[in-house]
């Protein structure tokens, strides 16, 4: 059994409160790396202790061995607890025995249709829901599913007290992103994003992770099994140890190949949405993103893979498809809320005032904005800066003498106006239909 840390153990006094303040529905919010499965499984175990019944149920059966194996090292009494994953649950709901509990891990996932047939079969049972973040693509919030929320530490306080490591995001541009197209769904198409792979060149992705991060312990991110397949294949044609998995691999060469890498026999493990949740291997110390997404969610698991804590660890996250340029950092201090939120827009869940990045020309780190010198290469942006501001003077200079000059000509009469521009002008000042520009200065032989 293990002692929780503080953090952790301020999570499970407010849930508890909060169902014993009437709650029947509570979201816990915890950045991924955080530890949900630590605070899950002290709350499993402090309700088996009165004898009262767990239903535990996630998406992936790689998850719920995970819990399963949480529950096991804190004590829960596993004969009070039913373990599964969603799917197994909604075909059981006859048989299985009644819980007076509900955990659902990974609950952004809630509002699948599988999720909404448990929890209205027991309607009458307290949830509670965990993730790192509580977002979906649609906008659609979670107040009728959860009726409060509790939010754990954010990211950059977890980095500062050694929860989680500290990091690099190389912004390494590779790819047309002229050629991703969004689908009904808000997040692009895999036609789309065929085509954008097409255009990226396999070496230079092996390349950049030599040159940014050799010898690392690695996670890949694609977004297809023929483009993870290639991906791996470039790495290995470079004398690289690469393997490339998904979920159509058999469940025995998939246990193989994550026992491989994670005792260090594979150097870079290439995979399709497989590894994104509660996959556990803290001396991976890197990630690389190839696959774009709209989803928040998706960039934030993939791109804190990398993150799990470990002594002197520095990880490195080399987005090769400008994620970051969406959604910022991995630590940028984002609001979560149960509400309903704008469909789609960029930033989503992430404060208005957060920093400003940019990247440096000469390491390709992303850092925030307001440095005058790269932390990391010590370029110096100096001249970047007064070129930008200079840029910004005449622009606004050019504004205000064209606004200045719209506002003189609006003052004259239309027979006093001696061009087609001024016309163009002057009906721009009288807010008049398009076309009574073109019609006037042909009336007057200037067109």
């Amino acid at each position: 059994m293990y002692k929780l840390y503080d953090y952790q153990q301020k999570l499970v006094v407010e849930t508890r409160q909060a169902l014993s303040n009437g709650n029947k529905g509570v979201l816990i919010v915890s950045p991924p790396g955080s530890g949900k499965s630590a605070v899950i499984a002290e709350i499993a175990r402090l309700t088996t202790l009165k004898k009262n019944r767990v239903l535990f149920f996630v998406h992936r059966q790689e998850l719920v061995k995970q819990i399963k194996d949480s529950f096991i090292k804190q004590n829960v009494d596993l004969n009070y607890c039913t373990i599964m994953t969603v799917g197994k649950v909604a075909h059981r709901l006859s048989i299985l025995p009644k819980p007076n509990l509900i955990i659902v891990d990974e609950s952004q996932h809630s509002r699948a249709k599988t999720y909404q047939k448990i929890f209205n079969y027991y309607s009458d049972i307290p949830r509670l829901g965990f993730t790192g973040s509580p977002w979906r693509l649609s906008g659609k919030g979670f107040k009728d599913i959860y009726s409060t929320m509790i939010q754990g530490p954010k990211t950059k306080w977890l980095i500062d007290h050694h929860k989680l490591a500290p990091f690099t995001v190389y912004g390494y541009q590779l790819g047309d992103k002229n050629a991703l197209k969004h689908s009904s769904t808000g997040d692009y198409t895999k036609q789309s994003m065929d085509n954008f792979t097409h255009s990226i060149i396999h070496g230079d992705i092996v390349k950049s992770w030599l040159k940014f991060t050799k010898d690392r312990k690695t996670i890949v991110y694609c977004h297809s099994v023929n483009f993870s397949k290639e991906v791996a294949k470039a790495f290995r044609d470079a004398g690289i140890n690469a393997v490339h998995a998904d979920s159509q691999t058999s469940t025995p060469k998939r246990e193989r190949i994550m026992n491989d890498f994670k005792q260090g026999k594979i150097k870079v493990l290439c995979n399709v949405d497989l590894i994104s949740e509660g996959f556990d291997v803290p001396d991976c110390s890197c990630v690389v993103l190839l696959r774009p997404t709209e989803s928040l969610v998706i960039y934030l698991q993939q791109s804190m893979r990398a993150m799990r804590y470990q002594p002197d660890k520095h990880a490195v996250i080399i987005d090769q498809v400008g994620n970051f340029e969406k959604f910022g950092l991995p630590d940028a201090d984002y609001h979560w809320s149960l509400e309903d939120r704008a469909k789609h827009p960029h930033r989503e869940g992430s404060t208005t005032d957060g920093p400003a990045i940019k990247t440096c020309p000469e390491c390709f780190a992303v850092i925030e904005a307001e440095n005058i010198t790269c932390p990391l290469c010590g370029h110096d942006f100096s001249a970047e800066i007064r070129r930008i501001q200079q840029k910004k003077d005449q622009e606004l200079s050019a504004i205000k003498a064209q606004e200045f000059h719209i506002d003189l000509i609006a003052r004259k009469k239309v027979s006093e106006l001696t061009s087609f521009k001024e016309l163009t002008m002057y009906a721009k000042a009288k807010h008049y239909k398009n076309g009574w520009a073109w019609h006037m200065a042909k009336r007057k032989g200037f067109i």
